[in-house]
């Protein structure tokens, strides 16, 4: 091999690993980008046919799950992350004496300003509660000038 061809190999190498890690690196950080902000919404359990108030904050890595009406509250952490669906589980750190702990939460994007919310609770398979969620309307995006929302 002469040097030419080493070194047009080695652009070739160059350009072909840039594009592989872009093309997983941009998606991962992107994806997260969707469910950032709060959340509320009245959660139901399928159950005893009750509701309650939910409200879910997300800034940067943290997820904190508030249950305003049952009391009760803490973390999801991120098991999995897409464009349009994020996996966690569950970590109440108060009023686990009245609500399920350690739970699979699930959360799918309907719209820029709707999710959905379905737990599992841990060890089942079944959804056992469940609510759709509106984004915060202090923190969507400002419609653009001579449109409205």
């Amino acid at each position: 091999m002469n040097l030419k061809s080493t070194k047009t190999i080695r652009f070739v190498a160059a350009i072909v690993l840039l594009f592989a890690l872009t093309s997983v690196a941009f998606p991962q950080s992107k994806g997260r980008t969707w469910l950032r902000g709060t959340w509320e919404g009245t959660g139901y359990q399928i159950d005893d046919n009750s509701t309650w108030t939910m409200s879910l904050k997300v800034s940067g890595r943290r997820f904190l799950i508030e249950y305003p009406s049952l009391g009760c509250g803490g973390e999801w952490r991120l098991s999995s992350i897409g464009s349009r669906r994020a996996r966690f589980r569950e970590r109440l750190s108060h009023g686990v004496d009245v609500c399920s702990n350690e739970g699979t939460v699930v959360v799918e994007r309907l719209s820029a300003t709707q999710v959905v919310f379905l737990y599992y609770r841990k060890g089942e398979r079944v959804v056992s509660s469940s609510a759709v969620l509106n984004k915060k309307r202090s923190e969507r995006s400002a419609p653009a000038a001579g449109h409205e929302e």
